[in-house]
């Protein structure tokens, strides 16, 4: 039976940022000759149905083959805008799973599955929040006349509301809060029944009788979660007519109890407000500023052509009946470690074919090596994608036509 060690580690200290990249550093200890079907990292959340929900994957390793040793590679994963952010509370969270799938060395049929998880925290930007400017609140019914002056509020703040009242003898203003999770699925589609319909809850309360008063105060929770209505959606197959996502409304009630000679039912008027999230404190931004996670943009060294990082050589290419023998020599000064090669063919200048992966775990300066790569495919150029343990990655594309000396 082989053993396999897998170590899984995010270099991003637990937590990425909406828009940012999420590094992980995986570590595959084979220990002994081991062939593989696939590896990678998926980003799962799970629904109220408790299934995995894939929001999105990395390639790792394709089918190959590989020497006993230690493979260590770095990945980073696009949290992409669309995504919702960790919402702990009503369990909305999120792990990155790495996966290895090998051949079941007694059931052909089946798969042998190795897996790692790591709890990952998405949080949003307050970049990412819309921003809007702030309006006041007048309205008048029935003798209850209100004036707010403005609709959006922040955690802790307090909320002053001016009112004045004719013929009523109580007046109550309430912060409600309606908040659910959106999940459609294709079998229940929009009708889930792990999904409630709640009503608003009310966080927090003012009220007076005094009719002598002129305004009333409400304190916004300093808990308070800000207003939002997330919704992602996939872009793979065979996950459309998936939809999920969290929504938070806010609004204030206002309540005007009428005196017994002007009637029994009360005035009730509903306005929505805004709530938005605390600025991101400097610590936390400093921290932020400085962590090891990269956001999108691509760098400029992203790529090199393999003749500016003179490590790798293709010495030969020898064909036969739909089989290429190529040889690579490692022309740079030092050992190099955990080095994959993946070969694939370039059909009509457009097109790859089916990769062949081949693992070796060490690689002398000047040694050569010979990796035989099948393809039944009329190719005109072999693609060379040669990474290591120092996370450096190499592309070399060769026209079978070339000439090595």
């Amino acid at each position: 039976m082989i053993e396999i060690k897998l170590e899984l580690s995010d270099r991003n200290n637990g937590s990425v940022y909406l828009g940012d990249k999420l590094t992980v550093r995986t570590t595959f200890n084979f220990d002994e000759d081991s062939s593989i079907l696939w590896s990678g990292i998926r980003l799962l959340t799970h629904p109220p149905c408790l299934k995995e929900l894939q929001i999105t994957k990395e390639d790792i390793f394709s089918k190959g083959n590989f020497e006993k040793g230690e493979y260590i590679r770095e990945n980073s994963v696009l949290i992409k805008n669309n995504v919702i952010p960790t919402i702990k509370n009503r369990n909305l969270e999120y792990e990155i799973k790495l996966i290895l799938r090998l051949p079941h060395p007694t059931n052909p049929d089946d798969d042998l599955v190795i897996n790692k998880t790591q709890k990952i925290e998405i949080k949003a930007k307050e970049s990412n929040q819309l921003v809007t400017k702030p309006n006041p609140l007048s309205l008048s019914i029935s003798g209850l006349n209100i004036n707010v002056s403005k609709d959006i509020y922040r955690p802790g703040e307090t909320i002053k509301i001016n009112f004045s009242s004719e013929g009523l003898k109580q007046v109550e203003i309430r912060l409600l809060q309606k908040a659910n999770l959106i999940c459609y699925c294709e079998a229940y589609g929009q009708t889930c029944s792990k999904v409630e319909e709640l009503p608003p809850a009310i966080a927090g309360d003012s009220r007076t009788s005094d009719m002598n008063k002129d305004f009333l105060l409400l304190k916004v929770p300093e808990i308070a979660q800000p207003s939002h209505n997330y919704l992602w959606e996939p872009h793979e197959k065979e996950f459309w007519g998936m939809k999920y996502g969290s929504y938070i409304k806010w609004s204030l009630m206002f309540i005007g109890k009428p005196k017994p000679e002007f009637g029994k039912e009360p005035v009730k008027i509903k306005v929505p407000i805004t709530i938005m999230a605390k600025p991101v404190g400097k610590d936390e931004l400093r921290a932020d500023l400085f962590s090891k996670g990269t956001t999108g943009a691509p760098s400029i060294f992203d790529g090199l052509s393999s003749k500016f990082q003179k490590i790798y050589k293709i010495v030969s290419i020898d064909s036969d009946i739909e089989k290429y023998n190529i040889k690579i020599k490692n022309i740079s000064k030092e050992t190099l470690h955990g080095v994959s090669v993946n070969i694939s063919g370039l059909q009509e200048g457009l097109f790859e074919t089916a990769p062949t992966l081949t693992g070796f775990n060490r690689w002398e300066a000047g040694e050569e090596k010979e990796i035989v790569y099948n393809s039944k495919q009329n190719i005109t150029a072999l693609i060379c994608v040669l990474e290591d343990n120092s996370q450096k990655t190499i592309r070399i594309q060769t026209p079978l036509a070339s000439n090595f000396f």
